[in-house]
């Protein structure tokens, strides 16, 4: 299985007539997607129910598919750099404000902390979140990109790498912040709040499986749009900008074993980051409240519909879009704090030691071998604690 991985020089930054396709805008198709998501967003708030639902799973996706887009036009025209930076501006305000409030609602469930102790948390999750943008606009100093092109596939000269590097590193450094301050996962010690256990958002487990489900949907078309689709590639170019092939027989059985070979390594590794943690006393993930949170997925279908969801959702989106571009090492750092908000330092480890065999066997293969492994990897996982195997589960 090998894959020539798309190099900086592919067609992000070239100028337009130098591309046979790319070269030609589809100004009717990036006018339409402009216009139907404002579109959609009203009808979805007009109509509500399963619609409206559908319309609001878009919202973890289409935001930065939006942005990718704006940077691609941007290289060629100062008006859409400008709303480039703009749009930038308010994702990076919306994030803040997001991880602010799910602290404070932290701050608030917890029954051992003292208001004077609540404040200052309070204050160190804001400086924390506040000072993250301030790092990731060091990314449009053009000195600081060519030392990282040292270590990162990027063009330090290109619009579009500069603010993919810029959002990584703002959206990671915030997503650590909480975590960092309060000592636990913020979405954990709300758990009961949220309403987990009858499904985040009251929807029951199979509405929080659809919700799964509509997210994916979004999802797909997004990153398909956020490596240039319509601006500077085909769809076939996007395509494999994406890293997405029509697997081989060898190539599935390959990733079923890879999947199967994963779960047995981190079986080992998670015990051994166990014992390493409580001989230290150092705060574990809460199974309990994680349990919780995700008990939507605990059964058959549950973990079929997170193996296809987490597994190709967040493959397209990280191992995808992200690793051609920031290399294996800081999009994996970004994939870790992802789940920030939901384990603890302990948990986060074991995430980011599978984001790095995720990211070889994308850099060795394509995306869809590493969506394959990671979906196959979850369902094995769930479904290990769904019939509660002895010493695995």
């Amino acid at each position: 299985m090998q894959e020539d991985i798309p190099r900086p020089t592919d067609g992000d930054e070239q100028p337009a007539a130098s591309l046979p396709m790319r070269g030609k805008t589809h100004g009717w198709l990036i006018a339409g997607v402009f216009a139907l998501l404002p579109a959609l967003a009203v009808a979805g708030i007009a109509i509500g129910g399963e619609f409206g639902q559908i319309v609001l799973t878009g919202v973890e996706s289409l935001p930065l598919m939006v942005l990718a887009m704006l940077a691609y036009l941007g290289v060629e025209r100062t008006w859409a750099k400008g709303l480039t930076l703009l749009w930038l501006l308010a994702l990076v305000l919306l994030v803040q404000f997001i991880y602010l409030v799910t602290s404070l609602a932290a701050l608030e469930a917890a029954t051992n902390l003292d208001a004077t102790a609540g404040r200052l948390q309070a204050a160190a999750v804001l400086v924390g979140i506040g000072i993250s943008p301030l790092i990731g606009a060091a990314a449009f100093f053009r000195t600081v990109r060519l030392r990282l092109r040292r270590f990162l596939p990027i063009d330090p000269d290109s619009f579009v790498h500069t603010v993919a590097l810029a959002t990584v590193i703002t959206f990671t450094l915030a997503s650590f912040a909480p975590l960092l301050v309060l000592g636990v996962p913020p979405l954990l010690s709300t758990v009961e709040e949220i309403g987990a256990e009858g499904g985040i958002g009251g929807r029951g487990s199979s509405g929080a499986l659809r919700d799964d489900l509509y997210a994916l949907g979004w999802m797909i078309p997004a990153t398909i749009f956020a490596v240039g689709f319509g601006i500077r590639r085909s769809f076939r170019e996007s395509i494999n900008r994406l890293g997405l092939v029509r697997p081989t027989g060898r190539q599935m059985a390959a990733a079923v074993g890879l999947a199967i070979g994963l779960v047995v390594v981190m079986q080992l590794v998670d015990t051994g980051i166990g014992t390493l943690w409580e001989s230290m006393g150092w705060a574990l993930t809460d199974a309990e409240a994680f349990e919780k949170l995700i008990a939507h997925a605990f059964s058959p279908v549950g973990a079929l519909v997170i193996g296809i969801t987490a597994g190709l959702g967040e493959e397209l989106a990280v191992r995808g879009v992200l690793q051609p571009r920031l290399g294996i090492l800081l999009s994996n750092i970004f994939f870790t704090g992802l789940h920030a908000a939901q384990y603890n330092w302990d948990a986060l480890l074991s995430v980011f030691l599978i984001g790095l065999a995720l990211g070889l066997i994308r850099q060795r293969s394509n995306t869809t071998t590493s969506a394959v492994v990671h979906g196959g990897y979850d369902f094995i996982v769930i479904m290990m604690d769904v019939f509660q195997i002895p010493g695995l589960s």
